[in-house]
């Protein structure tokens, strides 16, 4: 056994700092350890016994051993003058130590060969793990920033990018490289970017993380999509220095909830609006800026008997056909209604009386050229122009149908007298 070369001020020292010392005879393998390093993998010194480099190499993991001996020849050669690694032993219980393994070699014989080598055994075990855990977070992180299909962003308070993850050039086409250092601004629909500085003004003086919906990133191909975002201000030293969040594409939510509506609004045979769409308009109709505002209510006539005579199939052509009709005969800004059956709508914003005439004029001359190919169309007309936008514009309708009615009991007399 070798014996320690420690004097009593290096043994005050080594005691301070809690570190396992080995002595390690290279000639023979023989191997002189402390209590402290013998516990520093759960075991006595005395269980250990006898301790050489055998010991060594059966506790400690087998890619360490081989590190150790790597970094041994290193000095041996004159490379390193001390070695410093850190390696991992099996504790008495199963699990790992991590330890900081820091030796020289300090005497050597006649020809230069080294004959003792002497070093200390730290446990860093704690802060290991420790990193450990931060480096598997970090790598975590990486992995959902790299993979996230939302764009996670920093910025300065200048607006100025300065992190984007993967989905960016995914989402918008951009490469990281050329956007960094760009301002946000320049990626935002001209009539969005007043609401995007006026979220980041918001977001700088907010201590919690605040959100914004539906504004318009332009794609590098000049397309454009919808985003939403959440984001938070970043701290350092107790002040604001940038802002970081998370940007999400919901151009398919957007487009999914426009459909959805479509459907609830639109009647699915004609396409046209449905009642349920002017119970939602009927306030926005009303309004002063659309006075005088025209209400026309119609009824095809004979329907049922197109039904009867060439099946409902025939019947369903045939109102599809007449609202193709009225597209074309109202103009684009009228909102027209198939309020259910054969019964029809349309409500005219700022008209008068001679033009809704000449419409009306132009909408039988379209029903009466159709009516040649086949067999008659006609259709029971009322109109009525409110003035008043205070007036109910269901009570406008009730006026307009009652006009429509009259129009109605006119043609089924005319009818009459003709069959008789």
């Amino acid at each position: 056994m070798v014996n320690s070369t420690l004097d009593f001020d290096t043994n005050i020292l080594v005691k301070a700092i809690h570190a396992a010392t080995w002595i390690l005879n290279l000639q023979t393998g023989e191997l002189s350890i402390n209590e402290r390093w013998a516990e520093m993998v759960g075991y006595t010194l005395e269980e250990l016994q006898p301790v050489s480099i055998l010991t060594w190499n059966s506790l400690a993991h087998p890619e360490d051993v081989e590190r150790s001996k790597e970094e041994f020849q290193r000095l041996h050669r004159g490379e390193i003058s001390r070695y410093h690694l850190e390696i991992r032993m099996k504790h008495k219980m199963g699990h790992w130590v991590y330890l900081l393994d820091s030796g020289q070699i300090v005497e050597y014989d006649k020809d230069r060969m080294p004959l003792i080598a002497m070093g200390v055994h730290l446990d860093i075990t704690e802060s290991k793990i420790l990193q450990l855990k931060l480096e598997a977070r970090e790598r975590l992180l990486s992995q959902i920033m790299e993979n996230t299909k939302d764009i996670i962003y920093k910025m300065d308070l200048k607006g100025n990018l300065t992190f984007l993850s993967n989905a960016w050039e995914g989402l918008l086409g951009y490469s990281l490289e050329e956007s960094i250092g760009t301002s946000v601004e320049s990626y935002i629909h001209p009539e969005d970017k007043k609401l995007l500085l006026e979220f980041l003004t918001k977001v700088q003086y907010s201590k919690d993380h605040e959100s914004l919906s539906d504004y318009r990133f332009r794609r590098a191909d000049g397309t454009y999509c919808v985003f939403e975002t959440n984001a938070s201000p970043i701290l350092e030293n107790g002040e604001i220095t940038g802002i970081a969040g998370v940007a999400r594409d919901i151009s398919i939510f957007i487009k999914k909830q426009q459909e959805i509506e479509f459907l609830s609004y639109r009647d699915q045979l004609t396409k046209l609006f449905n009642r349920h769409y002017l119970e939602k308009v009927r306030d926005e109709v009303k309004a002063e800026k659309n006075h005088p505002l025209g209400i026309i209510t119609m009824d095809m006539n004979d329907l049922k008997l197109v039904n009867d005579t060439y099946g409902h199939d025939e019947g369903d052509r045939l109102l599809v056909k007449v609202s193709d009709i009225f597209r074309h005969v109202f103009p684009a800004d009228s909102l027209i209604f198939r309020m259910g059956g054969d019964e029809f709508m349309v409500v005219l914003p700022l008209i008068d009386e001679e033009i809704l005439k000449q419409m009306k004029e132009r909408l039988e001359e379209l029903l009466d050229e159709y009516g040649k190919e086949a067999y008659p169309v006609t259709i029971a007309l009322g109109y009525f122009i409110s003035h008043d936008p205070q007036e109910d514009l269901f009570d406008a309708l009730k006026k307009a149908d009652a006009y429509m009615y009259e129009d109605k009991r006119t043609y089924k007399s005319r009818k009459c007298r003709k069959s008789s």
